[in-house]
């Protein structure tokens, strides 16, 4: 049986912690722009991949980090104590690797539908990745 009020905590935490991922992404493609002027800004691992490599795998190796950093492996005790934050921060991540190619599939000439779609996938993985990780 599911419980409401984790299932909201579960949720407002799975979009902020997307959001933080948004974050975390862009902030990568900046300094990997600095360092490498032909690479792309993009906050799609996916796209990224595809089009410049070199941003694409550092943005991965990031979000494996990000996901790791949420996966409490100490003792027994905290393992069963944020299993929901494991299952969360794992769902998060798989969630932002699909979801984050969303702002790209729509081409218009207007910066404010790109920021719709940035904000609109945020919300959509929250919610998916809060719903799933208080299902399973």
């Amino acid at each position: 049986m599911m419980n409401s009020r984790d299932l909201g905590w579960n949720i407002a935490s799975g979009i902020g912690f997307s959001f933080v991922l948004t974050v975390i992404m862009a902030i990568v493609a900046l300094a990997v722009k600095l360092f490498y002027p032909p690479s792309i800004i993009s906050i799609s691992p996916i796209i990224s991949l595809v089009i410049t490599p070199a941003l694409g795998i550092v943005q991965l190796i990031v979000l494996a980090l990000s996901i790791a950093f949420v996966t409490p492996i100490r003792s027994n005790l905290i393992a069963r104590e944020l299993g929901g934050t494991r299952k969360l921060g794992f769902y998060i991540g798989v969630g932002y690797l699909i979801f984050s190619i969303l702002p790209y599939a729509f081409h218009v000439p207007y910066i404010q539908t790109y920021v719709g779609l940035i904000i609109a996938y945020n919300i959509i993985n929250g919610t998916v990745g809060g719903f799933a990780s208080s299902v399973s």
